[in-house]
């Protein structure tokens, strides 16, 4: 009679790994997981730098694109002394021209209104509109320590040239005029201010050559 006997095999049967096993964060070397975030880091500091230069260069070209403004920075100036009251700086908005007659080459310089403010015990004793260095207004005071000139005490503004398209340095408008406020008081001190207004350009001349008869 034969035995037959069972072999019993000791060795655990190898089961197959799967990949999450493979790649799970216990079986990664620690020695890569460095070099692996500053991969990343470097990565991503490139793809910002670039995004930013490209942000720059639009901003850039939809900044030459737009139309420019209508006038330049304000600048104030007045007189002072040391340990006493001095007048105050001229209040001015800044100034619009509007165009009133295209055809005939005709706009308007306005102001919304001008205000100063004496110093103490003293009184304002003028007020002055220069446009191109050239008087357009004069305001004289009577014993008040402050001058407010509305915009309707000007009538519909100072009426200047539009200027060729261009010709105030700007290609979207047309001729720029610079004008001066100053404000004078009965203690010796004044003010003034400074800038620049551009109006809209008038019509384009056309110079056609001279033709001669036969």
């Amino acid at each position: 009679m034969t035995t037959q006997t069972a072999s019993i095999d000791t060795c655990p049967t190898r089961m197959p790994v799967s990949r999450r096993a493979r790649f799970h964060p216990a079986n990664v070397k620690t020695g890569r997981i460095p070099a692996l975030l500053v991969t990343i880091l470097a990565a991503g500091l490139l793809l910002a730098l670039g995004w930013a230069l490209i942000d720059r260069s639009t901003a850039l070209a939809i900044g030459e694109g737009q139309t420019p403004t209508t006038g330049d920075g304000l600048r104030q100036e007045r007189d002072a002394r040391p340990d006493a009251p001095t007048i105050s700086f001229i209040d001015s908005q800044t100034p619009s021209c509007l165009l009133l007659d295209y055809q005939r080459d005709v706009c308007q310089i306005q102001f919304n209104y001008l205000y100063v403010t004496a110093a103490s015990s003293q009184y304002i004793i003028s007020m002055s509109v220069r446009i191109d260095d050239k008087f357009r207004a004069y305001y004289s005071g009577f014993f008040q320590t402050y001058m407010y000139i509305p915009a309707d005490m000007n009538g519909k503004g100072f009426t200047v040239r539009c200027g060729l398209p261009g010709s105030g340095g700007n290609p979207y408008l047309g001729k720029g005029y610079s004008y001066t406020i100053r404000a004078r008081e009965t203690g010796g001190l004044g003010a003034a201010n400074y800038g620049t207004v551009y109006c809209p350009a008038g019509p384009r001349m056309i110079h056609l050559p001279l033709v001669k008869k036969n």
